[in-house]
Parts: C-alpha cells; sequence; structure tokens
C-alpha cells in the first residue's frame, strides 16, 4: 500500500497537495500559538488561558505577536492551496461548496495575520469574516455527511457539530454593532466564556484541518486500488 502511495502520479498529486498543504497548516499554527502562548504565560501565568487568542497578536503588549501573526498568515496560505486541490479534485459539488468555504476561512486567516487586534477596525471586519466562514464550513461539512460520506468521516461529522455550535454560539455573543465581544475581566481570574469558546473555535477548526487531510488520504488510497497501474 505505501510503495502504491509512492509511484508519482498525476490523479494522486492534488490528493498530496491537499493533504500535506493542510497538516503544514496546522503545524504552523499550533506551533506559533503554543510558542505565543508560553511566551505569555511566562509573563502573566494562567491568565493567558482567559483571554481572548487574537490579544496574542497584539504588537504592544504581546512579547512573541511577530510569531503568532506570521504562523496565521503563513496556516492561512497552507489553507489556501490546500483548498484550491479540493476544487479541483471534483469530488462533487458539495466538496466544491466545502473548498469555497474553506477558501474563505483561509483567507480570514491570513487577513488576521495582517491585522492583528493592533488595527482595530480591520481586525473587527476579519475577525467577524472568519467567525461566519467557520459557521459556514461547519455547516456544510455536516451537510456533507448526507450527501458524500466519503468525504466526511464519523469523528469529521462530529467534529463539525462541536464547531458548528461554538461558531452558533460566538455568533449569537457578537455586537453586531461594533462587530467585536463585550470585553472580559482579568482582574480575579474570572471565567470568560467568550475567550474560552474562541479557544475552542481556534481547536476546533485545527482539527478540522488535520481530519479533513486523514479523509483525503483515505480516498486517495481507495482511488489508487480501484484504479489499475498503467
Amino acid at each position: 500500500m505505501q510503495t502504491e502511495l509512492n509511484v508519482h502520479s498525476t490523479d494522486y498529486d492534488l490528493h498530496r497537495l491537499v493533504i500535506w498543504m493542510i497538516l503544514a497548516g496546522a503545524l504552523v499554527t499550533s506551533a506559533g500559538i503554543s510558542i505565543s502562548v508560553w511566551a505569555e504565560y511566562q509573563r502573566i501565568g494562567v491568565e493567558v488561558f482567559f483571554r481572548r487568542a487574537d490579544l496574542l497578536g497584539d504588537y504592544i503588549h504581546s512579547p512573541l505577536a511577530y510569531v503568532y501573526n506570521m504562523s496565521l498568515i503563513s496556516a492561512g496560505s497552507c489553507i489556501l492551496l490546500a483548498m484550491y486541490g479540493l476544487y479541483q479534485l471534483k469530488l462533487g459539488d458539495f466538496s466544491h461548496y466545502l473548498s469555497l468555504s474553506g477558501f474563505w476561512v483561509g483567507l480570514s486567516i491570513i487577513l488576521i495575520g495582517v491585522f492583528p487586534i493592533n488595527y482595530l477596525d480591520e481586525h473587527r471586519l476579519v475577525s467577524t469574516s472568519f467567525l461566519i466562514g467557520t459557521f459556514v464550513l461547519h455547516l456544510l461539512t455536516i451537510t456533507t455527511r448526507i450527501n458524500h460520506k466519503e468525504i466526511c468521516s464519523n469523528s469529521l461529522f462530529v467534529l463539525a457539530i462541536l464547531g458548528f455550535i461554538s461558531a452558533s454560539g460566538l455568533i449569537y455573543q457578537l455586537d453586531w454593532s461594533q462587530l467585536d465581544f463585550k470585553p472580559c475581566p482579568h482582574d480575579k481570574l474570572e471565567i470568560c466564556w467568550v475567550a474560552l469558546n474562541m479557544w475552542f473555535q481556534t481547536n476546533v477548526t485545527m482539527l478540522w484541518c488535520i481530519l479533513l487531510a486523514l479523509n483525503v488520504r483515505k480516498l486517495a488510497i481507495n482511488n489508487t486500488q480501484v484504479r489499475p497501474s498503467k
């Protein structure tokens, strides 16, 4: 099986693009966030986990904001390439819609890195775009499960439901007049549910990418086994 996957094939090139770009994007994002969280933890301790994730991109107060923002730009670029490959695979209409929503999310991630919280108006706009994009992405993933089970596995389906619930909660809490959330109290380590939900949504999005890559790999293996070698 592994030998078949190592054989160069134009049919498998797009699968490889999707798999490796998604995994690269998830790896870069997790590395950038982990490094930034660790640096902020050295400064304020466990309070970092009760603050919104986008505060890590604050060039004034976050010690490694440039690492966080560059990781978002790199990860978003990887997701764009992966969604282009997924679109070109032509797995059906729903896969096209899924890839377009993923393209939307990837572009929003890039713009969040370009416009961190220091650029407040632009940041609010692109963060809202990311939120709506993830809402649509998880909704389409759930719908894809009904029409294309080979693309959406059970684990990806469950993750999409959790992501959909999380995104719905954030949309409900969003102040649409300002495209922002109410400030969280930080003085007594009070639980900020918006911040926790944002962290949860960030992790769900990364896990979604990894599970999608694994599903595409499984699909590629099946296609390789079905098609006779020429």
